[in-house]
């Protein structure tokens, strides 16, 4: 970087903001802990969870002066009051003036109060619901589509809430309004740049929730939609995006997928155990692998019998159909979350020292590591697999339940209703309950529909009904990109008549993925570091690490676009194929897990660019098998070229074509295809 402060003079603050324009191409995440004398690292954590979902790359910072040279800037807590001194306040009203654009949450500090465009603020702890004003700046709102959207939560209107603010306007435009009328968030010009301020602490609508302390904001439990933090970050990634010329974003659905089913079972009783074989037989015929969550159950008490002893062979058989067992806890206890019952316990359980009961509505003896530990232990001693997963019996959730998965060496964890917490997408998940704890390295993958219907229980009788809950469902979280995890207890046969029907009418773009393999997917989706380069119609995208996975693509605006490029972290030229993502962005993909049925061409991933050309040009094809051939002929049929595809990728020189401007066919064939597209060659 070629500074790393603005001056207090106009001139140099113009100078500075038109080189970090043309070069810095990410957000700066400025850490307010220092400066808000806060005590834990909720606030920071909870602005780069948001972050990372967004897959905008982003760099985080302690220092104001690094911050603002950069286009865009988050603020990852409040300002209050006394944060900043009259220096730092004007460097940042300097650097909003001069095009800087700054984004905060929760807004203290009344010297700053113009900057944002209000005159004053309210905070309340009465205020649940937050309305976007979709219509007056739609350029924010894209994803925003749905009225359970459009219309969000962030309270229950039947206990008091957390203290949020709503604001006064003077020049700025309100985004959204609370239920009462009053401003929630606010966009403002100020100077020529902008500032974003939102009423609700981002603590409160990002951290909160995966937290699932959200004080019972969401609107349905399960088989629902219910979205309200996601669509907080789908805002601030629109609004990064607008600031940030042909922004790239990491997609969230591996490969061209639109969305992910992630197929899981609870297998917690005797029946479950008895019929888990149809279910497995029928996935294993249509090459799914699923993901069998088994109780352990080996204890007999008042609550059930020991069903799981003496049942090895069956369990044998779901890994011989090439399915995933994981925990489902060694008792199911309706009381786990009980944190009075359930202590966190110590290491070195076994079968033969660990003996929970459950009589007369508690249980006795339990504890937290020993649920996680003595089940993942069996499963991995009879079975010879290494278990990587969990769900909990009810899915209760007791508040050390994090540290003591990392604790034992799980990687995932599937406890969380999508709905109860608000939000589809994977999280790391806290070792306490506490915004005073700290991430586990334990991934958190909501679930999202399943067959427990609490006010119309499914049943021979209307398991068709509730299938078309499922569907209407699933295309909501699809038209978001989100994964969809569905459990279904193995235990009833016209639950799986439900299954099969529910496969039978799933959108053709959304791709059937292992449990497991998507977190594994996500994780290096959240380790992944990259950055940008624009020079005039051309996109550089630069891996920072090795974090890259071959299932990882990109969403990229557009406009004025002529060729993108990719590289790895040693420099190396990756080839991506992309069709339409929308009518701005276009879907940059290496794993093709959809095809279209409507024609060979379309199935076959195939592009030409630039085009037109002026000699250069890059080929990608989703084929990457051995000889795969090139031509290109001209209007004749006269060939100028042959050749083979390099792993699914070639670039080609024309620019000493002998023939005049014009155009000619390009045809790439492989074994069982064949696909010929139109070039034209001008301006040379």
């Amino acid at each position: 970087m070629a500074f790393t402060r603005f001056s207090l003079t106009s001139l140099f603050i113009l100078a500075a903001m038109a080189t970090f324009a043309q070069s810095e191409r990410k957000v700066a995440v400025l850490n307010m802990n220092t400066y808000n004398l806060e005590t834990n690292n909720s606030r920071m954590q909870a602005t780069v969870n948001m972050l990372t979902l967004t897959g905008i790359p982003f760099d985080t910072t302690s220092f104001i002066d690094t911050a603002i040279n950069y286009p865009v800037v988050v603020t990852a807590s409040r300002i209050t009051d006394t944060a900043l001194n009259t220096a730092q306040r004007t460097q940042l009203q300097n650097y909003v003036s001069a095009g800087g654009v700054i984004i905060t949450s929760s807004l203290r500090d009344t010297a700053l109060f113009n900057m944002f465009g209000v005159d004053s603020s309210d905070s309340d702890n009465g205020l649940t619901t937050v309305y976007w004003d979709t219509t007056g700046l739609p350029q924010y709102f894209s994803l925003v589509n749905d009225s359970l959207e459009a219309v969000v939560s962030i309270g229950d209107s039947n206990q008091v809430n957390f203290f949020t603010r709503a604001y006064f306007l003077t020049t700025g435009q309100q985004m959204a309004h609370y239920e009462d009328g009053r401003t929630a968030i606010v966009m403002n010009n100020y100077g020529s740049g902008k500032t974003y301020l939102f009423g609700p602490d981002f603590r409160d609508i990002i951290l909160r929730n995966q937290l699932n302390m959200d004080l019972e904001a969401q609107r349905v439990y399960s088989n629902g939609f219910e979205v309200s933090a996601d669509v907080f970050m789908f805002v601030i990634r629109n609004i990064i995006r607008n600031h940030i010329p042909n922004s790239v974003y990491s997609y969230t659905v591996p490969g061209n997928a639109v969305s992910a089913l992630l197929i899981t079972h609870d297998v917690d009783s005797r029946s479950s155990i008895d019929t888990m074989h149809i279910f497995s037989t029928y996935e294993n015929s249509l090459g799914i692998s699923a993901h069998y969550n088994v109780t352990t159950r080996y204890m007999h008490d008042h609550w059930m019998s020991d069903y799981f002893p003496g049942h090895d062979v069956k369990f044998d058989s779901l890994l011989i159909n090439g399915h995933v067992l994981a925990s489902h806890s060694v008792g199911h206890f309706p009381d786990f979350a009980d944190d009075s019952l359930f202590h966190f316990g110590t290491v070195g359980n076994t079968m033969a020292t660990y003996s929970p009961a459950y009589f007369w509505g508690n249980t006795t003896g339990g504890s937290v590591l020993g649920e996680v530990e003595v089940s993942k232990k069996i499963l991995e001693n009879d079975h010879g697999v290494t278990v990587r997963s969990f769900r909990a019996g009810h899915l209760c959730f007791p508040d050390s339940l994090g540290l003591g998965l990392q604790t034992v060496g799980y990687d995932f964890n599937s406890t969380q209703s999508a709905n109860d917490v608000m939000t589809a997408f994977p999280h790391y998940i806290y070792e306490t309950r506490a915004f005073s704890s700290q991430p586990s390295s334990v991934l958190e993958i909501p679930m999202t529909i399943s067959d427990v219907f609490k006010d119309n229980p499914i049943a021979d009788t209307n398991h068709l009904l509730k299938v078309n809950i499922w569907i209407q469902d699933i295309a909501k979280y699809s038209a978001n990109n989100a994964p969809v995890t569905l459990l279904i207890h193995p235990n009833r046969l016209f639950k799986m008549e439900a299954f099969q029907h529910l496969l039978d009418s799933l959108p053709p773009n959304m791709a059937i993925v292992r449990f497991e393999d998507y977190g594994d997917f996500w994780r290096q989706r959240d380790s992944l570091q990259y950055h940008t380069e624009l020079s005039n119609d051309t996109l550089y995208v630069h891996m920072d690490n090795n974090k890259l996975s071959y299932e990882q693509s990109f969403i990229i605006d557009k406009a004025n676009l002529d060729t993108v490029r990719f590289f790895d972290y040693n420099g190396t030229e990756l080839a991506f194929a992309h069709q339409v993502y929308s009518s701005t962005q276009d879907l940059y993909y290496r794993t093709q897990l959809v095809t279209s049925a409507n024609s060979l061409e379309k199935e076959i991933m195939f592009n030409i660019y630039p085009n037109p050309t002026n000699g250069l040009i890059s080929i990608l094809c989703d084929r990457i098998e051995p000889n795969v051939g090139i031509s290109i002929t001209d209007i004749s049929g006269k060939c100028i070229y042959s050749g083979f595809m390099e792993h699914g990728f070639k670039r080609i020189d024309l620019s000493n074509l002998a023939d005049s401007d014009g155009m000619y066919f390009v045809k790439v064939a492989g074994k069982d295809f064949s696909v010929t597209k139109k070039l034209v060659v001008s301006g040379r």
